[in-house]
């Protein structure tokens, strides 16, 4: 049975009235386009079941192995890649990182528009000075240009004056560990089993080079995949 206090009916959206760290909730809010596709993570990029981004062919090969060698057995098999995240921003008030598992939320609504294909959230939260937050952020995919992904964040302070930073990080979550890994905490490699997938088990995006355009440091990432 659907929650309809928390997933009330509309036509065209997708409303989500309460925040949770559920993976079905990652799962329902992603947006993408069939080339590019962003998992419904939030924007801080903390607390989640799976991290998310996806771009069509970009894959790793590995070896299969068989318990038998047989003639036909395939012997390359493909492992889609979690590219660089660059779905993070990071909200700091007062010095105060906003966390939403354990944040002082007075409202949170998220709704994903089938008609315009924009996710957007609606926060408030108050830090532990008292000063109220407001945060409206949107996420948009393209149809028009496949390669394009748009975020748009907005903060307020309504109540009192504050310092706010935003802190919008590329995050390589296919190699990462801990909260920066793309999947949960306590996923471990698992011994040989010839009747399951295997998973990648070298690094796949490395650094390849570093620059800085005046204060904007920038970086670009090889992989390893074949051509």
């Amino acid at each position: 049975m659907i929650d309809r206090d928390r997933f009330p009916v509309d036509p065209w959206r997708l409303i989500d009235t309460h925040y949770s760290e559920e993976g079905v909730g990652e799962t329902l809010f992603s947006v993408g386009n069939g080339y590019l596709g962003l998992r419904g993570n939030h924007i801080e990029g903390r607390g989640a079941q799976e991290h998310g981004t996806f771009i069509n062919g970009l894959h790793e090969t590995w070896p299969i192995r068989h318990a038998e060698q047989a003639y036909g057995f395939a012997e390359v098999g493909q492992t889609i890649v979690n590219a660089p995240d660059a779905k993070v921003m990071r909200v700091y008030v007062d010095d105060e990182p906003i966390s939403l598992d354990d944040a002082d939320v007075r409202e949170y609504r998220r709704t994903l528009d089938l008609r315009t294909g924009v996710l957007e959230r609606h926060v408030v939260w108050e830090t532990p000075s008292g000063k109220r937050v407001r945060m409206r952020d949107e996420r948009i995919v393209s149809f028009e240009e496949r390669h394009l992904a748009v975020l748009r964040l907005e903060v307020v302070v309504e109540n009192s004056d504050a310092p706010v930073t935003i802190s919008c990080q590329l995050l390589n979550r296919q190699d990462g560990a801990g909260v920066y890994a793309g999947t949960p905490i306590g996923t471990k490699a698992a011994a040989f089993d010839p009747r399951k997938a295997e998973k990648i088990a070298d690094r796949v995006l490395e650094p390849a080079e570093h620059w800085q355009d005046g204060l904007r440091p920038r970086c670009r990432i090889a992989s390893r995949i074949p051509g």
